[in-house]
């Protein structure tokens, strides 16, 4: 028995040993055919590789690793090969905040130009470590590891690598070289690029990438703190549209949840696009949902409504929704003044404003009462029109004037469009055109917020109804606005903008006339404050959301704008709402928003406690916001959002998940918002630091002295890496020699002539390098982090 036992160890050691040999002779068969390691690069720098030219040029498939660090937000290079002298033949792996990827443009003189762009969406942190792989496979593909993960499989796209560049005759790791100017320029550290002329086995490249895998730092969430589960409400193949965007949310009294949306029919851009005002309905707060929607208005052609916002009326329960229309061909995209022009579309004719129309030979119309439509001398023709934009000759239905195809045809502009509903968002009215009573002449837009509008409390304007709108001026700069109602929605004006007589600097502005694109304020949320004072959470271009504030319930504003630092925002539409409790026994203002400076990403909700701090000098009270708590409640790609108020202190939330496909409601209460989910990172330890043992002990002046660093985890080092010391008054240098798992390395000196004695060595780490683990958190070397306990015997 024993002999068995004996032989059966024998045997599993002998596997183990053969296994062992396989995978580090997998894990070693191939040499990189470039290895550049320890790239500080920032403001222009970059590593030029151009003497690798010849060599990369001939790849057509293999294996690129990059260890990395960066800071940014654009789409920024870390290995190129290019062709400078054309914008568009070159080769880059690259990252963005919520993108990794790579492109592959192929430029030749008498070539169609070709490009193949194969990427997978991430979410990358600010100065976290990251090990990136990418492998092109002639016969298998593409294939993309971060951090131990393949994220990425692509066995369509076509199959081009660096041969694929015409005529290269640059490489660069930290930006590409181009013509046209954009070189991607890359913001960090880079601890190695590992170039292989052959695809490495996924194991491998499992192991390497997978050294950068960081633990996630979450807290458990407690008992009290409640969320639901992310529900798409609108998604691809619902109600005929493969493409959504523009969140509406509006609780109802009677306890109706209205999920406005954009339905983009054709593609997921904005207009020009056939895009309809849809509604969705739950009686039970999101947990479920009617099986069908609601449309609101859907019009011919590619005519569109366009960014809904919605608002009831609490006096009267009546529901509204104030969106953008565009009649066929109409809208933003493709530039300003080509298909959208200057005006209102209505002309005044004896005191009252009419809707102008105008055939193909440029005659014009007007449609009078009763939808009765005269020409130009004043006389009564066969046309007329109904309050849907229905076009009838001598009584009969033969278009919808809105449509491509109308005889008669509006101005080419944005309309403001009123509709409401009587019956929990049932059914809604025909358009109701506010372009008369609010746009004005030299505006080529005139829009909504879009998202929700409010009706007024406290003040000497309780009752009013207020929506945010935002419109472009004499030079197409953006600007903010409220559109607002003391008659419960029959007639509106517009308020100014907080851009009139905003000072900036030295600079006073004038919203109609103002130039500098930095001032813009564009889509826009409004909230109440406790005394009746409105303060609007503006989207700009600062990389912060920014909040203006009325005296007047929105018709004039105080002239400073405050940039919110608190509140991260990138150009996007943000969502603020007055929440109906108290937090920590303070009113509150919920906010939502993505997180980024730039990028669409990591969608956040804060709550900011109201505090009065002070007083203007017109004696009104001060408020300021108090960002207490924030919560990260959808990673990756959020979009814009739409915030309400259910009962019991919930709080729904409906927003883009993604780009322009689903989009998710959730609900959550403020205990979850409190709920502090992630723990702090960790900065990094040195877990021990002594002399590697020689034999025999002492040390003589001229003889190599090595120290042993042992981290308490994986760490990166970069810059110089190197430790000083001072042995007997005597400076010593330890250079690194080796590093075992980035976690131990040995560093290696030269004994200094000195005196025979016992000494205590004095190290510091070299200036200018850098330790950081995985998290990004850098190692503090003060002294006692850095003390080297044992003596150094010195003899002769």
């Amino acid at each position: 028995m024993k002999r068995i036992s004996m032989f059966v160890l024998s045997f599993l050691l002998i596997i183990f040993i053969f296994a062992k040999e396989n995978y580090v002779s997998a894990m070693s068969s191939t040499e990189p055919i470039l290895h550049i390691e320890n790239q500080r690069i920032k403001d222009g720098y970059f590593t030029n590789l151009n003497n690798q030219v010849d060599t990369l040029k001939r790849m057509d498939e293999g294996t690129i690793i990059v260890r990395f660090q960066y800071t940014g937000s654009s789409i920024m290079s870390l290995f190129s090969l290019s062709n400078n002298q054309v914008p568009d033949g070159h080769f880059h792996l690259y990252i963005s905040p919520t993108t990794i990827g790579s492109e592959n443009r192929f430029e030749k003189p008498g070539a169609s130009k070709e490009n193949v762009h194969v990427k997978a969406q991430v979410n990358l942190k600010e100065n976290k470590v990251y090990t990136l792989a990418m492998v092109l496979d002639k016969e298998k593909g593409y294939k993309y590891f971060l951090d131990g993960e393949l994220i990425k499989e692509d066995s369509q796209s076509p199959r081009k690598f660096l041969s694929n560049i015409y005529a290269p005759n640059s490489s660069q790791i930290g930006r590409t070289e181009r013509s046209s100017g954009n070189r991607y320029q890359f913001s960090g550290n880079v601890d190695f690029v590992k170039i292989f002329d052959e695809p490495l086995p996924n194991e491998e490249l499992t192991t390497i990438t997978g050294e950068t895998s960081a633990e996630l730092l979450v807290n458990p969430m407690p008992d009290t703190a409640q969320i639901t589960n992310p529900l798409s409400v609108f998604y691809p193949g619902f109600m005929d549209s493969n493409n959504y965007r523009i969140p509406a949310l509006l609780y109802s009294k009677k306890g109706t949840l209205i999920a406005g949306i954009d339905r983009r029919v054709v593609h997921g851009g904005d207009s020009p696009n056939n895009i309809d005002a849809v509604i969705r309905r739950s009686n039970d707060q999101g947990m479920t949902w009617e099986e069908n929607g609601i449309v609101i208005n859907d019009y011919p052609d590619q005519a569109s409504n366009i960014d809904l916002s919605l608002l009831q009326d609490e006096t009267n329960e009546r529901i509204f929704a104030l969106v953008d229309g565009f009649p066929h061909g109409g809208g933003l995209m493709g530039g300003f003044g080509t298909n959208a022009f200057k005006g209102t579309g209505f002309k005044t004719i004896e005191g009252k404003k009419y809707m102008v129309l105008t055939d193909e030979n440029k005659n014009e119309y007007t449609i009078r009462e009763e939808g009765n439509i005269y020409n130009k001398t004043g006389e009564l023709t066969e046309y007329s029109v109904d309050e849907n934009r229905n076009l009838y000759v001598n009584g009969k239905k033969t278009d919808n004037y809105f449509s491509q195809t109308s005889p008669l045809k509006p101005l080419k502009t944005s309309y403001l469009e009123l509709y409401y509903s009587d019956d929990e968002g049932a059914t809604w009215t025909e358009p109701i055109d506010l372009n008369d009573e609010v746009k004005e002449e030299w505006m080529i837009f005139l829009g909504t917020g879009p998202g929700n509008g409010i009706q007024l409390n406290n003040g000497p304007h309780k009752g009013r109804l207020v929506f945010p709108v935002y419109f472009l001026n004499e030079y197409n700069r953006q600007a903010s606005a409220l559109s607002y109602s003391d008659d419960h929605g029959k007639t509106w004006n517009r308020g100014e903008s907080p851009n009139e007589g905003r000072v900036v600097g030295e600079e006073i502005i004038n919203e109609r006339y103002f130039t500098n694109s930095a001032h813009e304020i564009t889509e826009s949320q409004v909230v109440e404050m406790p005394n009746g004072q409105l303060k609007l959470f503006m989207r700009n271009y600062s990389g912060y959301a920014q909040i203006a504030t009325s005296f007047d319930g929105g018709e004039s504003w105080d002239s400073q704008v405050v940039t919110e630092k608190a509140l991260i925002a990138p150009y996007s539409q943000i969502s603020a709402i007055r929440y109906t409790g108290q937090v920590d026994g303070k009113e509150a203002v919920i906010f939502s928003s993505a997180s980024d400076n730039v990028s669409r990403v990591n969608g956040t909700v804060k709550v900011g406690l109201i505090e009065e701090d002070g007083t203007y000098e017109n004696g009104q009270v001060k408020y300021s916001f108090n960002w207490k708590y924030s919560q990260l409640v959808k990673p990756d790609t959020y979009g814009y959002s739409s915030l309400t108020n259910l009962s019991n202190g919930d709080i729904g939330l409906f927003y883009e998940g993604t780009s322009n496909t689903k989009m998710d409601y959730i609900k959550f209460n403020m205990e979850y918002l409190k709920w502090q989910k992630y723990k702090q990172a960790p900065e990094p330890v040195i877990k021990s630091l002594t002399l590697l043992s020689k034999k025999p002990k002492p040390y003589r002046p001229g003889e190599k002295i090595r120290l042993e660093v042992v981290f308490d985890d994986f760490v990166m080092l970069i810059g110089n890496k190197r430790i000083n010391g001072i042995i007997g008054g005597k400076n010593i240098q330890f250079d690194l020699v080796e590093n075992t798992k980035n976690s131990r390395f040995i560093f290696e000196g030269t004994i200094p002539n000195i005196k025979p004695s016992a000494y205590t060595a004095e190290l510091k780490f070299e200036d200018n390098l850098a330790v950081y683990n995985v998290y990004g958190e850098q190692f503090q070397a003060n002294e006692e982090a850095i003390q080297l306990k044992e003596k150094i015997i010195i003899r002769r």
